[in-house]
């Protein structure tokens, strides 16, 4: 496993930096957060749909602006030798083709959870498109629930999605999640344990791109602005002439 060695310093430049590029990449980014303020004496295992390159930095900077809790992100052992710097962000990896590699990982996850500390977890294992159902799921939640079910568990989706303007916007949504929900008795095996997981965070996506196309997003706050765009700028200019 190759462990995480987080730098202050470093988060804190990448999170100015990441604002920067957030303002040039996306028209807007839109947050609903409909967390309950938690224990902190307990854990928090946060679960997240994986679609793209930008999630990886979004759970970041939504740590850093919106959850702000002591956290770490399991990631692919590939995606952390790519890009080294996630290490300085909590970033620790994992390899589900080596057994005893992924027991060490979920091993430091539930040792994080144990310390009431935070873990981001991308069920998916890998990016897949936005749209596919069932989303594939790998079974570490439900092995982390079995060791830690009193964690706190928040559940993030992320939908990305172009309206009437040149850049693309995101939408964000967090919601804590009843453990009870997760971890039912009457689920004898992880695969049915992980199957249930799998299936809620499913509905809250679906539930979430449905809202969407039916502009019912009231609940959403405007989290980052862009950069005015280049048809903007020329409206501007066509107004003055």
């Amino acid at each position: 496993m190759i462990e995480a060695k987080k730098s202050k310093g470093f988060q804190k430049m990448l999170a100015q930096y990441l604002t920067f590029q957030l303002k040039k990449q996306f028209y807007r980014v839109w947050i609903d957060d409909r967390r309950n303020n938690r224990d902190l004496s307990k854990g928090h295992l946060i679960l997240a749909n994986h679609s793209n390159w930008w999630d990886g930095l979004m759970i970041f900077y939504l740590n850093q602006y919106v959850v702000k809790e002591d956290s770490y992100a399991m990631m692919s052992q590939k995606g952390i030798e790519d890009f080294s710097f996630f290490r300085k962000i909590g970033a620790f990896s994992v390899n589900p083709e080596s057994p005893k590699d992924l027991i060490v990982s979920l091993r430091f996850a539930e040792k994080c959870l144990s310390e009431q500390k935070t873990v981001w977890i991308f069920p998916q294992g890998k990016e897949e498109h936005l749209e596919k159902r069932p989303l594939s799921f790998m079974k570490g939640p439900s092995y982390l629930l079995e060791k830690k079910p009193e964690v706190d568990v928040t559940f993030v989706t992320f939908y990305y999605t172009f309206h009437h303007n040149q850049r693309p916007e995101l939408y964000i949504q967090l919601r804590n999640v009843d453990s009870k929900l997760l971890f039912r008795q009457e689920h004898h095996t992880r695969i049915e344990q992980t199957n249930s997981i799998r299936m809620l965070l499913e509905q809250q996506l679906d539930e979430l791109r449905d809202n969407i196309i039916n502009n019912n997003t009231m609940s959403f706050d405007l989290f980052v602005k862009g950069f005015r765009t280049s048809s903007e700028w020329l409206s501007f200019w066509k107004r003055r002439k």
